[in-house]
Order: structure tokens, then sequence, then C-alpha cells
């Protein structure tokens, strides 16, 4: 029974992830593909900025309320945590707007204004979606996925047909495509929304105690999301605009096997978090790894051996040594992420998402220093290095601390 409930909702959650990272797939390949080179250059930029406003401002909603609401279901959290997204979202646009007029920019606001806005409903989105996966329902995240496929299809055609040459009217369509699914979201948490109406002004936490629960998880949130977007912020920062575009078609090239460490999670997550016991916690998560992670290793080798002809084929470019190599430390990184998640994940259940939380920040300041010590010599390929090695090095961290976080997580049960 167990198992065929986790299937189910394991399938459910791959459907809609799969849908939501497929379209975004498809989008940032006809990019390439289409868009000059600088252009595209300053589109990963921009693009890199909305990944990075986006765990800010959702300020660890993914995790935080998947493990609650598998506990005890409350709309008021939901809530919370959506004014604390308008409340961070506030904040980081007047501070934007600020830095970059001290800084006088080259790139327009609007772009960054963009971003903001991009960083923003993805963020609602994951609020609304995660509440409702803590509380078991993952099927209405697949019919919501629909129309924004649908639409992101429609703009793919568009680019592939040479209608757009620009990145502010590209941006500009991704962000009203995600706010279909924010919709239907919504609509569907209305009921429980006007059920709970009455019992909401005593029952919802207070804005600085949430705060507090959540800020491990934001913080986690933040640099994970940093970690994975270092080489670009670096790139940009150090290299130039080309190198960053050079970088990204090989991150674009394997991006739909990004989408196999969040399918899993989000289900293994609500699963562990709402076993009380220690000991069916540790079954539970073996049962899921060791059948699992084999049978999710298998993409990243396929693509591995791929490669030489994948790349000419979809990038409608020649394959240099060069690209290969680069190729090959980002596909092996993104399969040292899809190892990574299974003992965040882990360690979460166990309610110790400040061991996450630290971990992450060490490593990617680490990887920060490494990229710093590189400087003006920062190339494409050195970047892939570091990115590898700062990744294997979280991987370690993280396989290191489930030990004692059992030890911690035992001493705590009555």
């Amino acid at each position: 029974m167990l198992r065929s409930d986790f299937v189910r909702k394991l399938m459910s959650n791959s459907v809609a992830q799969g849908l939501n990272f497929g379209s975004r797939w498809l989008l940032n390949l006809a990019l390439a593909r289409h868009l000059l080179e600088q252009e595209f250059g300053v589109f990963s930029f921009i693009y890199m900025l909305a990944n990075l406003f986006f765990p800010a401002i959702a300020f660890g909603a993914n995790f935080y309320l998947i493990h609650h609401a598998a506990q005890q279901r409350n709309i008021s959290q939901l809530l919370q945590s959506l004014r604390i997204s308008l409340l961070v979202f506030v904040v980081l646009t007047i501070c934007s707007a600020l830095l970059l007029w001290w800084t006088d920019a080259t790139l327009s606001w609007t772009l960054y204004l963009l971003s903001l806005l991009i960083g923003l409903s993805w963020a609602l989105n994951q609020a609304c979606f995660s509440y409702l996966k803590g509380a078991q329902q993952f099927a209405l995240e697949v019919r919501s996925q629909l129309v924004s496929v649908a639409l992101t299809l429609l703009l793919v055609i568009a680019i592939f047909a040479g209608c757009f040459s620009q990145t502010a009217p590209v941006l500009l369509l991704i962000l009203l495509i995600s706010l279909f699914p924010l919709m239907t979201a919504l609509r569907a948490l209305l009921p429980e929304y006007r059920h709970w109406q009455g019992d909401l002004q005593e029952n919802t936490p207070g804005l600085w105690q949430q705060l507090k629960q959540r800020f491990s998880y934001a913080w986690h949130d933040v640099f994970a999301i940093y970690l994975t977007n270092i080489p670009f912020v670096f790139l940009a920062l150090f290299s130039s605009l080309l190198a960053l575009g050079q970088f990204r078609k090989a991150f674009v090239l394997f991006m739909p096997v990004t989408l196999l460490p969040v399918v899993f999670s989000q289900v293994l997550l609500a699963k562990l978090s709402h076993q009380p016991l220690l000991d069916d916690k540790i079954r539970l998560f073996k049962r899921v790894f060791l059948y699992s992670f084999p049978l999710l290793s298998l993409p990243y080798f396929v693509l591995l051996l791929a490669c030489p002809w994948l790349y000419p084929w979809l990038l409608a470019e020649p394959l240099s040594a060069q690209a290969q190599l680069i190729c090959t430390l980002v596909l092996l990184t993104l399969w040292l992420t899809l190892l990574k998640t299974y003992f965040e994940v882990w360690i979460t259940a166990l309610g110790l998402n400040k061991w996450r939380a630290v971990s992450v920040t060490v490593v990617a300041l680490l990887g920060s220093a490494a990229y710093l010590v590189a400087n003006k010599q920062l190339s494409a390929e050195v970047a892939a290095w570091i990115f590898f090695s700062t990744n294997a090095l979280a991987v370690l961290s993280l396989m290191g601390l489930s030990l004692p976080a059992v030890q911690q997580y035992r001493r705590r049960q009555p």
C-alpha cells in the first residue's frame, strides 16, 4: 500500500515537473539556437538573476511547507508564506533599483524588473503547490501545467520562426505564462480558505515567528541556488557574456535531467515527514534510495554517451574539444546534484535543516573563493571544473552529516 501510494504520487509529480522543465528546456534551446551569442548572453544573465531572486522571494517555502503541511495541514502557514514573499519582493526591488542607480548599469532597468517579477511568480507558484503536496495532493499540479506548457510551446514555435530577436519581449511572455498555474492553485485553495476564514486570525503564526522558523530553509535555498548559478555569476563578472553564453549552452543541453532531483525529493520528503518513528523513516529512505538512485542515474549515463552527436544536432554547431569537456563536467555535476538531494531530504526530514543550510553555505563560500582566485583567467572551462569540485564537496559534506543527524534525532525522541 505504501509502495503503490508513493509510486502514484511520484508519477504525478514526475508528470507535472516534466511538463514544466520540458517546456523551459525547449524555450532555452530555441533561444540558444536563434539568438545571437551576445544577446543569448544577456538573456542568460537576466534569467540567472530570476533564478537567484526566486529562492530569496520564496524564503524557504518549498521544503518548509511540504514538511509542515505533511505533519499538520493549516492554510494559515501558506497565507503567511505569501505575505513574506511579497515583503521580500518589495525589499529586493528597492535594493535593486538603488544598486542600479548607484552603479549606472549598462542593461535597462526593465530587464531587471522582469527578472524580479518572474522570480516572484515562481515563488508564489512554489508556495501554493508545496502546501498542496505536503497535504498529499500531487495531481493538481499536472492539470495546472497543461495550459502554461501549451503557451510555452507556442512561444518556442514563434522563436524558431524568427519572431523574437530581443530578450525583453521573451521575458515578458515567460512572466505572463507563469501566472496560469498560479491561478489554478489559488482556485483550488479558495474553498479551504473560505472554510477556515473565521479562524485564520488566531491560528495564523506571527510574521516574526514564521520568519524565524523559515530562516534556515530560506538560507539553504538561497545558497543552494547560488551554488548552482555560481558559474554564471562569476563568468558575468570576470569573463564575458560570450563565455557565459557558451557555458549556459552546455547547461541547457542537459536541462531535462535537472528535474529528476525535484521529482522524487518532494514526494520522498512528504512521506518521510509523515513517518513519526525513526526506524520507519530509515527503512523508507533505504528502500527508496536503493531502488530509485540506480534507476535515476541511467539518463545521465545515456546523455554522457550521446553527447557527441546530441550537441551538434540540438545546438546547430560543431562540438569542439573544449565544449565536450565542459559538457562532461556539467553533466557529472548534475548527477552529483541528484545524489546530494537524497541526503538533503533525509536531513530535513529529521528536523535538522540548519545543518543542511550551514553545509551548503560553507561549500558555496569555498566555491566563490575559487572563482575569485581564478579572477580574470576565468573561462568557461575553468568554471566547469570549479562547478564540479564544489558540488562533489557538497555531497561529501551532507553524507558526513547524515550519521550525527540520526543520532541527534534519536536523542530527541521520547
